[in-house]
């Protein structure tokens, strides 16, 4: 992927931003140059360049290791969610339950000798059913920012919920944002439209 070119290609200052720091320096192993790539897949997506999104996708769409570093992967899953999320949009089911079969698998992988596939699953949704609605959008935190008239803490909270809402919302594994898709997909586009003003 050419991220000189995206650079040059679009106008928005995020897209342009992260663009010349990934054309500066990308290595899939390292978590500074994974969450520039996140960041601008989100971004991509924010503006309505979905295109883009799945060359994103392409690179990282790697093989799962035995060993899953959560400094790495927590980006990749996240573009993985994100392109699940576009493939449910435009109603190509079967690309998206690949994608989220896959995020299961990373999700299964063992962490010590003593856990299991199983043991390791279980863990996972345990704590993705904690998870609420409330906590996944940043909702505290942003009446917070706007009590204290701190839009850049604002729209940063505004960003990692629509995040969050996006990539984990897809998978099914959080049974609170199962429960309230209608609610959440009024506050992916609400927050969307914030963030693209």
């Amino acid at each position: 992927m050419n991220f000189e070119e995206l650079s040059l290609k679009y106008k928005e200052k995020n897209i342009v931003k992260l663009s010349k720091k990934l054309a500066k320096s990308f290595a899939i192993t390292r978590s500074k140059d994974l969450t520039n790539l996140y960041e601008l897949a989100f971004w991509l997506y924010i503006y309505g360049y979905k295109v883009e999104i799945l060359n994103i996708y392409n690179l990282v769409n790697i093989d799962i290791p035995t060993k899953i570093d959560f400094n790495i992967w927590t980006w990749i899953l996240a573009i993985w969610g994100l392109q699940a999320y576009i493939y449910e949009a435009e109603s190509e089911i079967s690309k998206k339950d690949e994608i989220v079969a896959n995020m299961k698998k990373v999700y299964s992988v063992p962490r010590t000798t003593e856990d299991t596939e199983e043991s390791t699953w279980k863990f996972y949704t345990k704590i993705a059913g904690r998870q609420t609605l409330e906590s996944v959008c940043n909702i505290a935190e942003i009446e917070r920012a706007i009590e204290s008239g701190n839009k850049t803490s604002e729209a940063a909270y505004r960003f990692s919920g629509l995040c969050r809402m996006i990539s984990y919302g897809v998978t099914g594994f959080y049974p609170h944002l199962v429960e309230n898709r209608d609610k959440l997909e009024e506050k992916i586009k609400e927050y969307i439209e914030y963030l693209n003003k």
